[in-house]
């Protein structure tokens, strides 16, 4: 049941994602708003690649974020986003259906430089790293395309760009 649930989350999330790369503009991809600041075309790719990070949480005992490289680089086009973001998802998808239950229930944890931060369940890491780190960093590039003056795609309900469709009716 727990690996159903995550993977009609994971699929949802997907969904509510894609239309946010779509939107990513050709020849903004190295603009960012603060020198600190990823460009938009490396949070773009962020995003585009986080789906493929599952299997550090179905197949590891954890993760230590201090072996981490440098990021994504900043593509030199949107198809590139566009097709990490398909392999990604495959990748995520084939996570969550070669693990069961019990495996969710298992303990992972997460490194600093091998410093404990948290420890959780798989099912908890994923929920957190992967679907609360996608929605977080797909919230960011909202807010780059805002600022570029791009129009925001939909999300949980209309955005000031986009309208989902007409409201249920009330029954």
């Amino acid at each position: 049941m727990t690996r159903d649930l995550l993977r009609t989350l994971f699929e949802a999330e997907l969904d509510r994602t894609r239309p946010f790369l779509d939107a990513v503009p050709p020849d903004e991809l190295a603009w960012a708003p603060a020198p600190r600041s990823y460009t938009l075309g490396r949070l773009a790719m962020h995003v585009a690649t986080l789906p493929g990070w599952m299997p550090a949480y179905t197949t590891r005992d954890g993760h230590d974020m201090g072996a981490g490289g440098p990021g994504p680089a900043t593509p030199s086009d949107v198809s590139a986003i566009t097709d990490a973001f398909v392999a990604a998802s495959a990748r995520g998808r084939a996570a969550l259906d070669a693990c069961d239950d019990a495996t969710l229930a298992q303990p992972w944890t997460l490194w600093r430089n091998g410093v404990v931060l948290a420890r959780m369940t798989r099912a908890e890491a994923i929920a957190t790293f992967a679907l609360q780190h996608l929605a977080h960093h797909r919230g960011q590039l909202g807010v780059y395309l805002r600022l570029c003056g791009r129009p925001v795609p939909a999300l949980y309900g209309d955005s000031a760009d986009a309208q989902l469709g007409p409201a249920p009716s009330a029954r």
